[in-house]
């Protein structure tokens, strides 16, 4: 792809000094006819590119996204000094492995226009966390957030519909307490080691859970679901300490 400029109304004062320098004018230029409407052209035309800033070290440590859909595959990963990037609102998907081993990736916006986060997109992200995944996110990828050690997150979105395997394996300080009614489907050891989760409650009917989607959560004692034993597999799917609740319904 080739390079986009954005061209300002300062780039255009400095030529037009650039060109009175030169030829040792002061007064007003009069540009050819077309010219105003080209850089125009320039000025609104659509961009893609990051921006970056590099430490002293030439690591780089910020990044702002611009113009595009999608955050591309391996684009950050092994980032070990980025702590901060900015993504536009218009990016629907997060590409596997995104931001992959970055270590000290703290704080990311998530637009609720994405739909997906793809496999290992944050995968060993050990400084990361968020409050909220985007409102129109439809489905996790396999170890999408696999040894993210500080996420807090506390809900899914109500519009997630698949959690890949070992999605949020060891995020140990995970606190998810409900599923929303759009899952049906999740996948092996997908919370596995998820130590931090005490209770949770199913609003609807999964049509799949793995046998071992909740392997290691050894602090999880209750699940609440609304359907009867039998209708869903593998109970209590890898959960040994906790006691399944059915055809349960909310007070």
């Amino acid at each position: 792809m080739a390079d986009t400029y954005i061209v300002t109304n300062s780039d255009l004062t400095a030529i037009a000094d650039a060109i009175r320098t030169k030829t040792g004018t002061t007064g007003q230029l009069t540009f050819p006819a077309g010219f105003t409407t080209a850089i125009g052209n320039i000025q609104n035309a659509p961009a893609t590119y990051i921006e970056e800033t590099y430490n002293d070290s030439d690591n780089l440590t910020s990044a702002i996204v611009h113009g595009c859909t999608k955050i591309r595959q391996s684009v950050f990963r092994y980032s070990s000094y980025l702590t901060q990037v900015t993504i536009p609102n218009n990016v629907t998907e997060i590409a596997p492995q995104a931001f992959n081993h970055c270590d000290q990736l703290a704080t990311v916006n998530l637009p609720d226009t994405i739909t997906l986060i793809d496999s290992n997109a944050f995968q060993a992200c050990l400084a990361f966390n968020t409050e909220k995944l985007p409102d129109g996110l439809k489905e996790l990828g396999l170890m999408a957030f696999y040894g993210c050690r500080l996420l807090t997150l506390a809900n899914l979105p109500a519009s997630v519909k698949t959690i890949g395997s070992e999605a949020f394996g060891q995020c140990q300080k995970l606190a998810l307490t409900t599923f929303p009614a759009t899952l049906t489907s999740i996948g092996a050891k997908a919370f596995y080691n998820c130590i931090g989760l005490t209770t949770l409650t199913f609003q609807g009917t999964p049509t799949a859970i793995a046998a071992d989607a909740f392997e290691g959560c050894t602090n999880l004692t209750t699940i609440n679901v609304p359907w009867a034993e039998g209708a869903v597999a593998n109970a209590p799917w890898g959960a040994t300490n906790a006691a399944v609740s059915y055809n349960y319904t909310a007070t």
